[in-house]
């Protein structure tokens, strides 16, 4: 028995059977073996006229479109089905337009959002970490491509109230070359002699009085190169940065026991340092070869720190770590800059880090201690610094001597008003032991003379000629009678300081 599809009648199946085989047309073109007799099924369809059912017997089909229950001709179902298709095409547009839409407008939200909060952030550190009312910018030049130098300057006070002095205890100027990764470390001691703005010479430290921009304008001058970035600290911000970090370490190359420095004791060896620690290794000074020990101290500290700071942790942790410490230092370099520098010098070996102390003596007179460079060795030292060397220099190629060791005296044979008065104060200042001024037998000397008298006194004269920058040395011969070893008379190439 035959299986009908569920729901249709034996009726209903018989009659779609039929309709299903009289729409077969295309596959019944007679064949030559074919009994004339033999009819086409296309007999059982109805055709409108007898042209088509003639064409239909034959095998010739225009098209196999099915008839539709509305009569709808083909040009009619064609064009509405065209029109479903591209309706529903139009549709599927702009729903995509529309989710397209929403997503950027949820990323430009996002973007805008997260551009508010770092720049909320970022100002908020350099708010916390900025020089306030320093006046230091004013001295300072913008860097220009390749290396810079920064002025570092460290107010460490003292373990008694009695100690303190004004200024800056610790100063560093330093070379960076972030796209060759070298740093180099300069030490310039407090108590250097420089010439300020007034004329006069005074330790570099009191420079600092006169505002953060004399101080840099000062350190620039003695080291010849133009300073693009400047930051200082105290003891007490120090301290802090120290603490946050967990700690530095160090290598302590020799005990610190210095009761001026204040009561912590440190033994020989690498160990890591908390605040307290830290500010008395600073200050230390009492070794064997006093600031040459303590200025190496400084250096490998800062270099310490430093590269703890720069430690690779990411984009991200530094500017966080810059987030907790900004307060505990000041200085002139936005903290997007900041994070520019940290991802090019990340990482850095505090080993690598190379340094040396302005060369030079420490002069004591009438109680004071002062600093005094070696200019032809400091010169040469520079030259290494600025091409990125090692600023290693042989001080013993270079004449040194100690000019507090012998007298001089100054006379003005130029008719300069206060002009002996004026050199005798600044060669005082430079270290050397001054032991009156006054004026020459004559006025009309053409050239500054430092005379002196016997072998022994020879390298002294043409120290005294360095440090005033003009005149010659001679020997007196007997010529000019001076009590002192050796005898300065200023002549008319000589420039009164202004």
């Amino acid at each position: 028995m035959a299986r009908h599809k569920k729901g249709f009648t034996a009726a209903q199946s018989k009659l779609t059977s039929h309709r299903m085989r009289s729409a077969m047309l295309g596959t019944h073109v007679p064949r030559r073996i074919r009994p004339a007799s033999a009819r086409m099924n296309a007999d059982a369809v109805g055709f409108s006229s007898t042209r088509k059912k003639k064409r239909a017997a034959r095998g010739v089909v225009d098209t196999l479109l099915p008839s539709t229950a509305t009569r709808e001709t083909s040009s009619d179902y064609s064009r509405r089905v065209g029109r479903r298709d591209i309706a529903q095409e139009l549709q599927r547009k702009a729903r995509i337009r529309r989710i397209v839409a929403a997503v950027i407008a949820v990323a430009v939200v996002a973007v805008v959002a997260g551009g508010v909060g770092l720049a909320t952030f970022f100002g908020s550190v350099d708010g916390k970490m900025g020089l306030g009312d320093s006046d230091a910018k004013a001295a300072l030049t913008a860097p220009k491509e390749g290396a810079w130098y920064a002025l570092l300057a460290a107010d460490l006070g003292a373990a008694t109230a009695t100690q303190e002095q004004e200024g800056p205890d610790a100063l560093v100027l330093a070379r960076v070359d972030a796209s060759s990764r070298v740093v180099t470390l300069v030490s310039i001691p407090a108590n250097l002699q420089v010439t300020l703005k007034d004329g006069k010479v005074h330790p570099l430290r009191e420079a600092a009085a006169q505002g953060d921009a004399a101080l840099v304008s000062a350190v620039a001058g003695f080291a010849g190169v133009d300073i693009a970035h400047y930051a200082k600290a105290d003891a007490a911000g120090i301290a802090s940065l120290v603490d946050h970090l967990g700690g530095v370490e160090v290598d302590v190359t020799q005990e610190v026991d210095d009761p001026a420095a204040g009561d912590t004791y440190l033994a020989p060896g690498v160990q890591t340092l908390d605040g307290n620690a830290a500010v008395t290794f600073l200050r230390a000074r009492n070794f064997a070869n006093g600031i040459d020990d303590q200025a190496q101290n400084q250096r490998a500290f800062l270099a310490s720190l430093a590269a703890r700071m720069l430690e690779d942790g990411g984009a991200l942790a530094f500017a966080l770590q810059l987030d907790a410490v900004g307060g505990s230092f000041s200085t002139d370099v936005p903290a997007v800059d900041a994070l520019k520098l940290a991802g090019a010098l990340g990482g850095i070996d505090a080993a690598s880090v190379q340094g040396a102390l302005v060369p030079g003596y420490e002069s004591t007179r009438d109680g004071a201690t002062r600093y005094v460079a070696s200019s032809d060795a400091w010169a040469g030292m520079m030259e290494l610094v600025d091409a990125g060397q090692p600023p290693v220099v042989d001080e013993d190629a270079y004449a040194q001597v100690d000019r507090g060791s012998f007298k001089l005296e100054v006379r003005n044979g130029a008719g300069i008003t206060g002009g002996a008065a004026q050199v005798g104060e600044i060669l005082a200042a430079d270290g050397f032991n001054v032991a009156g001024t006054g004026n020459a037998d004559s006025s009309e000397f053409p050239e500054t003379l430092v005379v002196y008298d016997g072998e022994e006194h020879k390298e002294q004269a043409e120290e005294v000629v360095r440090a005033l920058g003009t005149g010659r040395a001679i020997v007196g011969a007997g010529y000019y009678e001076y009590e002192t070893d050796v005898l300065v008379i200023i002549g008319k190439d000589w420039k009164p300081v202004a």
